[in-house]
C-alpha cells in the first residue's frame, strides 16, 4: 500500500512538472488560468444562458480577438467583421473544431455538419444541386399547405394565450419531411413529437456535456445520467431516420419501375432524399447507403430545429412590435389583394419588407451564435496578427452582429438596416455563415420562413402575453422563456397603430 502511494505521488509531481514546464501563455490577451486546465474552471457548472455573458465579458476586457487555453488547447476567439472574413473566406482552414464538433459525430457521425478533408468537398459538390432554385420552386406548395395548418391551430386557440414552442417544432419538422424526404408524417402519430422531445434532449445535454470537462471521456458519459439519457434519446432520433429512409426507399424503389421515361421521372421526383438514393446508384464509390443515414439525420435536425427557434423569435417581435406587423400586413396586401390563394415562388420575390424584418430577427437572433475552425495553416488576420496552425478560432456571430463599428444602435430592432440599396459590410451578417462552409440550406430556409410568415400575417394578428424575453446560448440560440401570444383572426382589416418614436 505504502509503494502505490508512493508511486502514485511521483507520478503527480511528474504530471504537475510536465504541465508547468509545457505551459505557456497565449499569444493574445485574454483570461489565465492553470497550467492545462487554462480557463476551463470559469465554465464549470454554469449554465447555457450564462455562455454568451461571459464571453461577452472577455471581449470587454481584452478586446475583439483574444485568446484562451482551454484544457490544453489554443482558442482565439474573433467578434469583428474584419477579423472574421480572413477565416470564413480561407479554402484550407475549412475544418470545424475538433473538440466542439468532435460530441455532435455521436448524432451525424460524419455527415455534411461535422466531416472534413476531401469527404466534405465530395458530399458538398454532390448534395448542392438538391438546393437548386427549380427545386426549391418545387417545394412552395408544400409549405404553404403546412403553414395554413400551422395558422389554423393558432386561430383554434379563440384568441386565448397560447405557446408556440412545440407547434413551431412540429411545423418545421413536418415541412422538412415532407419536401427533403419525401416523406408525410401522421399528425396523429405521438412519434413526431417524441422525435422533437429527443433532438432537444440530445441538443441541451450536449450543451451540459460541454460545461462539464469530467463528461469529456466517452466511457464516462456513457454511463452517467445524463449520458444513459442522451443514448436514449438518440435511439429514438435515428429510429425514426431509418424509417423515413426505408418509406421512401420503397417508393423510390416502386416509381423506378413503373416509370419508363427517365425524364419524367426525374421531372417528378425533386426529394433530398431521392437525390441521396440517386447518388448512390450512379456515384456508389463516392456515396453509399452509410452516408445516407449520415445526411438524413444531420437534414432533419439541422433542417428544423434552427427554422423553428427563428420563428418564435419571429412571433415575439410581431406581437410587440405592432408598426413592424402592420407594415408586413401592408405589404401583403400589396401582393395579394383580397385573395386567399396561397403564395407562390413568384410572390416570395415581392416580399421585400418581410425579408427585411427575417434578416434583422436573424441579426438580433442569430441561430448559431457560436462557432469554431481548427487551423490546417496559419491564418493571416492583419499585418500584424498570425494565427499558427492548430489554434482554434471561434466565430462570435452573436457580437459581430452587435458590432458599434458596423451597426448603429446595435440591440434595437430596425429592419430598415436591410432596405434595398443600403450597404453592410459582408461579414457583419453571417446567420449562415459564409465562404466555403456556409449553409447548404440557407435559400430553403428563407423561402420556408417568408411563406409562414406571409400566411400568418395574412390571416393573424398577433398580439403578446411574452415581454421580454432572454436567451438561451446552447448550439442553437432559443428563447429561454416559452413565448406566448394571442392569435385573433384578421379578417381583412388592418390596425391602426400609432407611430413609434424614434
Amino acid at each position: 500500500m505504502i509503494v502505490i502511494w508512493g508511486l502514485s505521488c511521483v507520478l503527480m509531481v511528474v504530471f504537475v512538472r510536465f504541465l508547468v514546464k509545457n505551459w505557456k501563455p497565449s499569444m493574445l490577451p485574454g483570461p489565465r488560468g492553470f497550467p492545462y486546465f487554462g480557463a476551463a474552471f470559469s465554465v464549470v457548472g454554469i449554465s447555457s444562458k450564462d455562455i454568451i455573458p461571459l464571453i461577452i465579458k472577455w471581449c470587454d476586457e481584452y478586446g475583439k480577438m483574444f485568446g484562451v487555453k482551454m484544457l490544453g488547447a489554443n482558442y482565439v476567439f474573433v467578434s469583428e467583421p474584419e477579423l472574421v472574413k480572413p477565416l470564413l473566406t480561407s479554402s484550407i482552414n475549412i475544418t470545424k473544431g475538433r473538440f466542439e464538433y468532435s460530441f455532435l459525430k455521436l448524432i451525424f457521425n460524419d455527415g455534411l455538419i461535422v466531416s472534413d478533408g476531401e469527404k466534405w468537398r465530395s458530399n458538398r459538390r454532390l448534395l448542392t444541386p438538391s438546393f437548386h432554385n427549380k427545386i426549391l420552386k418545387s417545394s412552395v406548395e408544400t409549405v404553404g399547405r403546412n403553414a395554413e395548418e400551422f395558422v389554423s391551430q393558432l386561430l383554434a386557440s379563440d384568441g386565448k394565450p397560447i405557446d408556440i414552442e412545440d407547434t413551431t417544432h412540429l411545423l418545421t419538422l413536418k415541412i422538412i419531411c415532407e419536401t427533403a424526404m419525401g416523406v408525410k408524417l401522421n399528425t396523429k402519430d405521438k412519434q413526431q413529437n417524441e422525435y422533437v422531445k429527443a433532438s432537444r434532449i440530445c441538443h441541451d445535454t450536449l450543451v451540459y456535456r460541454y460545461l462539464r470537462f469530467w463528461l469529456f471521456p466517452d466511457f464516462i458519459f456513457r454511463r452517467s445520467d445524463v449520458g444513459k439519457r442522451f443514448i436514449k434519446s438518440l435511439k429514438l432520433i435515428h429510429e425514426v431516420a431509418d424509417q423515413v429512409i426505408k418509406k421512401r426507399k420503397e417508393l423510390y424503389i416502386a416509381e423506378k419501375n413503373e416509370s419508363k421515361n427517365e425524364d419524367s421521372r426525374k421531372k417528378e421526383r425533386n426529394a433530398f432524399l431521392d437525390n441521396l438514393l440517386e447518388l448512390v446508384d450512379s456515384n456508389p464509390d463516392l456515396f453509399n447507403e452509410s452516408n445516407i443515414r449520415e445526411e438524413v439525420d444531420t437534414f432533419l435536425i439541422a433542417g428544423h430545429n434552427p427554422s423553428a427557434a427563428t420563428l418564435k423569435f419571429l412571433h415575439f417581435i410581431l406581437a410587440n412590435r405592432p408598426d413592424v406587423q402592420e407594415k408586413l400586413y401592408d405589404e401583403q396586401v400589396d401582393i395579394f389583394g383580397d385573395s386567399k390563394r396561397m403564395t407562390t415562388a413568384q410572390d416570395l420575390e415581392k416580399m421585400t419588407y418581410l425579408k427585411m424584418v427575417i434578416n434583422e430577427t436573424l441579426r438580433l437572433y442569430p441561430t448559431i451564435p457560436l462557432y469554431s475552425r481548427c487551423l490546417k495553416e496559419d491564418l493571416l488576420i492583419d499585418e500584424k496578427t498570425i494565427i499558427p496552425a492548430g489554434h482554434t478560432v471561434a466565430v462570435f456571430t452573436y457580437a459581430v452582429h452587435r458590432s458599434k463599428k458596423h451597426w448603429d444602435n446595435p440591440e434595437e430592432f430596425i429592419p430598415e438596416r436591410f432596405a434595398p440599396g443600403i450597404e453592410i459590410h459582408p461579414f457583419s451578417f453571417l446567420p449562415f455563415s459564409a465562404g466555403p462552409r456556409n449553409c447548404i440550406g440557407q435559400k430553403y430556409a428563407m423561402m420556408e420562413l417568408k411563406i409562414i410568415i406571409s400566411t400568418l400575417v395574412r390571416q393573424c394578428w398577433l398580439e403578446p402575453v411574452t415581454t421580454s424575453v432572454s436567451l438561451d446560448y446552447g448550439i442553437t440560440l432559443n428563447p429561454v422563456e416559452p413565448i406566448i401570444v394571442k392569435a385573433i383572426p384578421r379578417n381583412g382589416t388592418r390596425r391602426m397603430i400609432p407611430e413609434r418614436n424614434s
